[in-house]
């Protein structure tokens, strides 16, 4: 009998730390409202003392049922204390990012004998570079070919790529130096280019981390009232890669109202980026020469200040997604996507929708409106994962969720700003999420990153623009928005909007 109170009491005592480390990881993540941990801290400690008080009684029954409790509230203690070690892991590592990798490649034709750097320059190889390509991470890769090799090596300059994919097939060059995401953009701005990257053999590969660039002028962010960049970049690699940015919502958040309004543009925007002189070009090349410039040129267009990033690639969109269960997106219309990755077909209302199906969705462009549709769809499928992540039930695979975050998700947002939003939904409740999306007029026009070659654009519609200042501003002054009054204002204004179908469906292979 004496044995088991001694082992009631090991185990009360076990319990005791386990509680205690369980408690002081829940509030590091800054998610636990600090009420709720004193509060969670007491019934801890009425459990312990509960244990302890049984583990004194002389019944031999009593005893045991103590040490029972105590080892299944230690077990529970444990899993709660990985769960929690993930979240902090994954949190530390997917926030407060202030870094992107630019991936700058030299190249010549697959058929060429030469198969290293070394060979080219011994053969005496002229080099091509694009004037549009950030010069500075060119500069750097020359360099180091140039130092590592102990010679300077003749290069070549040109616009843009196409000019300098027409000096390669030419002959005026026979390699060039590049990133990686504009030989992408290069074979999606038409059908002749598709799968240009099958004529070339990469020779040289350097990954370059470089600072993402912050306005000194910027306002310090207010926990309660901002605004966040979401991009959403077109690969499935590491989301810390330069690429073109497929998504482009900003959200304006207002924590007191608890009202968050989602701003879409389409990507084929045509407008000034922050790094083009004055020159305009699609907005999702913007992401080619970091986030920033996307965010600075989105801050440009509707005169605003952003105070953070989100960046997702796919493969982190689908696997999310496919943790929380899938989410429930109501379809405005009934259409089949047809995208790279398969066919997928939807019908009018709400859909249950795994990973896959759910990028389908956000994917897909057919439709009369084209852009202007993928971007309401892609609000949709935001929306949904919102109202899916605020549910109890997400709670049963949290360490999942967490872990697929990374890799393929990053923010500047620190782990404290995320912190206190999740507190302030535990304190306040849910979320209202409005959506509003830019239109404009369907056009052909040559763009900066691209050059002579004409691209679909569209032309930005500046009421729509000066509507989107209007009432993002308005929200987070903290006046109430309805999503009736921007129906009424979006209904009017697609009527105006000019729309080529054959100019949206020339451009299927930018997708």
């Amino acid at each position: 009998m004496k044995a088991l109170r001694i082992i009631g009491y090991i185990f009360s005592g076990i319990q005791l730390v386990l509680s205690g480390l369980v408690l002081y990881l829940a509030l590091s993540t800054n998610f636990i409202p600090m009420g709720y941990g004193i509060a969670a801290g007491v019934v801890m400690l009425l459990l312990v003392g509960l244990n302890i008080f049984l583990a004194t009684k002389k019944s031999k029954a009593t005893r045991i049922t103590a040490i029972i409790i105590a080892v299944i509230i230690s077990a529970v203690m444990a899993f709660a204390i990985y769960y929690l070690k993930v979240t902090i892991k994954t949190m530390s590592e997917v926030t407060g990012i202030t870094t992107e990798i630019d991936e700058i490649n030299v190249y010549v034709s697959k058929d060429d004998a030469v198969s290293s750097i070394n060979e080219a320059i011994e053969n005496n190889y002229i080099f091509g570079r694009t004037l549009t390509d950030d010069q500075a991470h060119i500069n750097e890769t020359i360099g180091e070919i140039e130092m590592d090799f102990g010679q300077t090596i003749e290069t070549k300059e040109y616009e843009s790529i196409s000019e300098l994919i027409e000096g390669f097939e030419a002959g005026e060059i026979q390699s060039f130096v590049t990133n990686a995401g504009t030989i992408a953009m290069y074979e999606s701005a038409s059908e002749e280019n598709l799968d240009y990257s099958s004529k070339l053999k990469t020779i040289m590969e350097n990954t370059i981390v470089e600072e993402i660039e912050e306005e000194p002028e910027a306002e310090v962010a207010d926990q309660d009232h901002f605004c966040v960049y979401f991009s959403g970049i077109d690969t499935f690699g590491t989301v810390s890669a330069k690429s073109r940015s497929d998504v482009n919502i900003i959200a304006a958040v207002n924590n007191e109202t608890k009202q968050i309004l989602l701003v879409s543009t389409p990507r084929d925007y045509y407008i000034p980026l922050s790094v083009s002189k004055g020159k305009k070009d699609k907005l999702t090349h913007a992401g080619l020469y970091g986030v920033d410039c996307s965010e600075k040129s989105l801050e440009e267009l509707y005169d605003i200040d952003i105070n953070y990033y989100v960046k997702l690639n796919f493969s982190g969109f689908q696997s999310i997604i496919d943790e929380i269960g899938g989410v429930d997106v109501d379809s405005e219309f009934a259409f089949v996507s047809e995208t790279e990755e398969g066919t997928y077909s939807f019908s009018k209302g709400i859909n249950h929708l795994n990973g896959e199906e759910a990028l389908g969705f956000a994917r897909s462009r057919n439709f009369k409106e084209g852009d202007r549709q993928r971007g309401r769809n892609q609000m949709q499928v935001i929306k949904a994962t919102i109202s899916k992540l605020e549910s109890p039930n997400t709670l049963k695979n949290y360490s999942g969720i967490m872990e697929k975050m990374n890799g393929f998700f990053q923010t500047d947002m620190t782990t404290e700003d995320v912190g206190y939003l999740v507190q302030s939904t535990l304190q306040d409740g849910n979320w209202e999420v409005l959506t509003y999306s830019v239109g404009g007029n369907d056009a052909t026009e040559t763009c900066y990153s691209t050059g002579s070659q004409p691209l679909y654009v569209m032309l930005p519609n500046d009421d729509d623009v000066e509507y989107g200042n209007s009432i993002i501003k308005r929200l987070l002054s903290g006046e109430k928005l309805t999503q009736d009054e921007i129906n009424v204002y979006l209904d009017t204004k697609d009527a105006q909007d000019v729309i080529d179908e054959d100019a949206v469906n020339s451009e299927t292979t930018e997708e």
